[in-house]
């Protein structure tokens, strides 16, 4: 027999939980509802009755109306409040409990069956209102409007009654637990989306807003920082505006004298430290090295420049101002074809955006870019610069130069002479004075100006260099030119060291000359103690330790001046001589054949790549490129200018080398290598020895064209005539076919004054070896009082087509003097 059950209240779960308190308190009145549209729409039930009326007395309680709800398992009513809220009866959950294996095995066999608890509407809960204690207020709660019921929730009297619940389906059970995950999803979905809100959203928007960020100024180009760091230290105590460093630049500029332009470097580089940003400051600065350094701009200065310019050009974009700087720049290597070609395009560019000043300015570069190749371009150019800018002094200048390429040497001095007078101070104009009487061969005009100018300005180092250098480089006096220049570093602490540090470098270039090698290696290592990166100083320590046969020394200074100095081919012929003595001779030959391809004039490269070859064991390659320097222009020698700071002796480039090709003789009876060494010999200026190796070939082969030709031209240098044309004749009759044989009889005619045969003889040595500049220049020279206007067009070709060779200028100069 089961207990007396109590009587349910019609809620399972309540009857569950037991009886309600016997003193209830009493009901709090809840606030008035407002008329909810959802209470409206549910069917039977008005606004009016949705309103919360005032409280009544409790009706008596009538029987409530029993919910039939049945076993899962069984379908047996189920009375007991705690089998209701379970879903099974006692007797069905103690079989279970007592079959574990047949129930697993009846779960096994229909895995998709499930069960659900009895859904709410299901459950009788008539008689919860009214026996379920009222709840309290929770504590700050306040008062709050109840949600409408759904119409499920309406009394039971109003409902109609539900049948018992049945065992469902397989199919509405996984219906069920869809819903319920579905809910779940719900859940936790709005449980996560008020996390998200609570715990992110809420506390950026409590944070304040931030305005709007302005974008910082864009970081500065590599190159200027490169440079401010190291011109800060120079100007420690700087103030003021950029402004006024700026207008006192171009002050210093529009002055065209050399101090000047130095002097406006430094205001440009002041003006660029008070304002990184300020793109006129580097334009500036660019201008003011290539006005004041010209030509003599050393490689890092250079490079440093260009950077800048670039730098400005891609922050500031391509103004004139811009371009101008630039294209001057580049004009500081004229030799340099494709520097000088895009100079000429950023010119053209300027004059299509600048103003009438620019476009003056653009004019000169324009004509400067034609110096070498128009005479008339370039004058034309530099008369519409005039006309845009009356006032451009430099237009004068470059004029003179145009005037000298054109072998016009009245009109170029002419003018530098009246640019001297307005302004004598003006140092680019002295020096390119000095220079045209020095290749034109009046060197004691160009004494005479320079020492006029020393009594004008004793203390002018300048000036007292420049008469030191000339004792050494063109009267070959190196013992006086010693003195005058350690009588220079005596009085060091008056100079820039700048300037004291090239005073030794031409010391040690004449010590050297002079014999006193340690006394060389000194100076120039003073030199390089001033200033770490002068070229001129590595290159004099280079040629005293590869004389002196060490190339692991020599090797250490190639970096010092490598790629810093004009003449690249010279710098190929160096480094191929360090291979040499590196016994690397397949390396020396690719540097001999290179310095070749860029100067067709370096008789020296040919030698030595003929040399390189005989010491790699390739005999035969050796003595086609002997043969080959032994068409060339004898006479024509390797270029070098009048004076120069980066100084060689003559023929040093092929010193040590006698007697390298003669062991190559294979046999008594082989002419090649004697003829070959005799030609060695004559480009290192040893005519004895050359003159003894022409004779043995001749000795062995009466016949060899090429050994009477070379011992005509000895024979004209000793000033023996008589013989030289007689080797003259031979080496005709010989070889015909062979341009030195037409050469050296022309010459050696020449000599005789027999004018028409000479002419003939070098008219056959042009038709097969047009490129023979010493017979277009004699050829010139004898057609002066017959032909003047051939003559000087002749001249006037080679002096263009190889600037270096001053018997032509030294004719153009005559020819110009006679009017």
């Amino acid at each position: 027999m089961r207990p007396q059950q109590p009587v349910s209240s019609g809620d399972p779960l309540l009857d569950f939980l037991g009886p309600a308190p016997e003193a209830p308190p009493p009901p709090v009145q809840p606030p008035p509802r407002r008329t909810s549209g959802v209470v409206a729409a549910v069917p039977g039930v008005s606004p009016q009755a949705a309103r919360p009326q005032a409280p009544a007395p409790a009706p008596a309680a009538s029987p409530p109306v029993q919910a039939h709800v049945g076993c899962r398992e069984c379908d047996k009513p189920l009375t007991d409040p705690f089998d209701q809220a379970i879903g099974t009866c006692e007797d069905c959950r103690n079989k279970l409990q007592a079959g574990p294996g047949s129930a697993a095995a009846a779960a096994s066999s229909s895995p998709s069956s499930s069960f659900e608890l009895p859904p709410l509407e299901s459950i009788d809960v008539s008689g919860v209102s009214s026996q379920a204690p009222a709840l309290t207020l929770e504590p700050r709660s306040g008062s709050r409007s109840n949600p409408p019921r759904p119409s499920s929730f309406v009394s039971g009297a109003q409902q109609p009654a539900q049948p018992p619940l049945q065992m469902r389906s397989s199919e509405s059970g996984m219906g069920g637990v869809l819903k319920g995950l579905l809910v779940v999803l719900l859940l936790v979905g709005a449980a996560g989306g008020g996390a998200f809100y609570f715990l992110v959203l809420k506390p950026q928007s409590a944070q304040p807003v931030d305005p709007a960020k302005t974008p910082g100024p864009a970081p500065l180009p590599a190159a200027i920082q490169a440079v401010v760091p190291r011109w800060e230290l120079k100007y420690l105590d700087l103030n003021g505006s950029s402004m006024e460093r700026l207008e006192e630049g171009a002050k210093h500029l529009a002055k065209d004298q050399r101090s000047a332009y130095m002097e406006a470097e430094e205001y440009f580089q002041q003006a660029l430290l008070l304002d990184p940003r300020s793109d006129a400051a580097i334009a500036g600065y660019v201008q003011a090295v290539a006005f004041g350094r010209g030509t003599s701009i050393d490689k890092a200065t250079f490079d440093e420049a260009l950077s800048l310019i670039q730098a400005a050009e891609e922050r500031a974009g391509r103004t004139a101002l811009m371009l101008l700087a630039h294209a001057n720049l580049l004009l500081c290597r004229p030799n340099d074809a494709q520097g000088v070609e895009q100079a000429k395009q950023l010119a053209q560019e300027a004059l299509t955006t600048g103003t009438d000043l620019e476009k003056g300015e653009a004019n000169l570069v324009l004509g400067r870019t034609y110096l070498r190749t128009s005479q008339g371009l370039a004058n034309q150019h530099f008369d519409e610069a005039l006309r845009l800018s009356p006032r451009l002094q430099r237009v004068q200048y470059h004029r003179a130069l145009a005037n000298e390429s054109a072998g016009s040497y009245s009109l170029a001095l002419g003018a530098l002479k009246g640019r001297l007078e307005k302004d004598p101070e003006h140092w680019d104009s002295l020096v390119t004075m000095a220079r045209i009487y020095l290749e034109v061969g009046e060197v004691e005009e160009a004494r005479k100006l320079y020492e006029t100018r020393a009594k004008a300005q004793p203390n002018d180092v300048r000036v007292l260099l420049a008469l030191a250098v000339m004792r050494y480089q063109v009267d070959g006096n190196a013992g006086g030119a010693v003195r005058d220049l350690r009588a220079l570093v005596k009085n060091r602490q008056r100079y820039p060291e700048r300037e004291v540090a090239e005073v030794l470098v031409h010391l040690a270039a004449a010590e050297r000359m002079a014999g006193n090698v340690d006394g060389g290696i000194k100076a120039a290592e003073e030199a390089v103690g001033l200033v770490k990166d002068l070229p001129a100083a590595h290159l004099q320590l280079f040629l005293a330790a590869l004389g002196r046969g060490d190339a692991a020394k020599a090797a250490q200074y190639l970096p010092g001046f490598q790629g810093k100095i004009e003449d690249t081919a010279l710098e190929k012929v160096l480094e191929g001589r360090l291979r040499l003595a590196e016994k690397n001779p397949t390396k020396a030959l690719e540097l001999f054949y290179e310095a070749v391809k860029q100067d067709s004039r370096r008789h020296d490269a040919l030698l030595l790549a003929g040399i390189a070859a005989a010491q790699g064991g390739r005999r035969d390659d050796a003595f086609r490129i002997f043969f080959q320097a032994l068409q060339s222009d004898p006479v024509r020698l390797s270029p070098r200018p009048v004076t120069t700071l980066y100084f060689l002796r003559p023929g040093e480039t092929l010193t040590g080398t006698a007697g390298s090709i003669l062991v190559l003789q294979a046999s008594r009876e082989d002419v090649s290598a004697p003829l070959y060494e005799g030609l060695l010999l004559f480009h290192l200026g040893e005519r004895s020895g050359a003159e003894r190796q022409f004779k043995a070939v001749l000795d062995l082969d009466p016949n060899n064209a090429a050994a009477s030709s070379y011992m005509a031209l000895l024979a004209l240098q000793r000033g023996d005539g008589g013989k030289a044309r007689i080797f003259g004749t031979r080496a005709v009759a010989a070889g015909r076919q062979m341009p030195i044989a037409h050469l050296a009889n022309g010459l050696a005619l020449a000599e005789g004054k027999q004018v028409e045969p000479a002419k003939r003889s070098l008219r056959d040595a042009l038709a097969l070896a047009p490129g023979t500049l010493s017979a277009e220049v004699k050829l010139a020279e004898l057609e002066l009082t017959s032909n003047p206007d051939t003559a000087r067009g002749r001249l006037v070709k080679v002096a263009g087509l190889d600037p270096s060779y001053l018997i032509a200028k030294r004719l153009l100069f005559i020819t110009d003097q006679r009017g």
